[in-house]
């Protein structure tokens, strides 16, 4: 096992060592020589009496230095353990902490992709059935008397409106529908049907249509109308279909 002992430590277990040694030394030579008196009869003086006892006083001086060295390798024993334990929970928790990090970066790119997969089929249904915008155009007014036997507006002189319908901005436009009827007709919208260009009773739509952005997201298809009529208002209707 290895030993990593500061200096202190490593100087009171020498010291004691070194004491312990030396009083059991000069305690076993005590007694042999006490041995020896006896054996040819001399007296015990006190001196020689004194000797064990302080050999043994000292004896009891290194155990306690060395149970206090002890001690104290056992005490960075226990704090080197705390201090490794503490080390691997950190690393554990960081371990732990990039693996959520991960799975929530994993969950919200997931999510992301199911929400773009879901808005882009959306968007390709609303493509398939087209996106429809709609405005309602009044009767021309004359700016002038008009003459005997000319009628009060002309397509010339009548105001063009846009009437635009609002897509993807990466839409490929595929067909632009187009309809039209009086406000007030009660016919439905299959049977109001026109062609760019056709004459719809002093209204029409222009040949073709035209785009515009809207943004960074959309763009706008629109198609021009112009309604020359002088007595009722006209609803113009487009339907754009697309694809991605």
């Amino acid at each position: 096992m290895e030993m990593n002992l500061s200096d202190p430590v490593m100087a009171a277990l020498i010291g004691a060592s070194a004491t312990m040694l030396g009083a059991l030394i000069q305690l076993r030579l005590s007694w042999r020589k006490e041995l020896k008196e006896r054996e040819r009869g001399q007296p015990i003086t006190k001196k020689t009496r004194r000797g064990p006892v302080i050999f043994v006083f000292a004896l009891m001086i290194a155990a306690a230095v060395g149970g206090f060295a002890l001690s104290e390798y056992f005490m960075s024993l226990r704090n080197g353990d705390r201090d490794t334990i503490r080390a691997e929970l950190q690393s554990k928790l960081s371990e732990i902490s990039a693996s959520a990090a991960r799975l929530e970066r994993a969950r919200l790119a997931g999510r992301e992709q199911l929400e773009s997969g879901v808005l882009r089929a959306e968007a390709l249904r609303r493509g398939e059935e087209g996106i429809a915008a709609s405005a309602l155009v009044g009767p021309c007014k004359s700016q002038g008397a008009a003459a005997p036997g000319r009628p009060a507006c002309s397509e010339q002189s009548a105001v063009q409106v846009a009437v635009c319908a609002r897509v993807p901005a990466s839409a490929i436009v595929r067909e632009v529908l187009l309809f039209t009827r009086f406000e007030d007709a009660q016919q439905t919208w299959a049977d109001s049907q026109v062609k760019p260009g056709q004459d719809a009773g002093g209204a029409r739509f222009v040949e073709k249509s035209f785009e515009r952005p809207d943004g960074d997201v959309a763009k706008q298809v629109c198609q021009g109308f112009v309604n020359w009529n002088g007595e009722k208002a006209r609803l113009a209707r487009i339907v754009v279909k697309f694809t991605l």
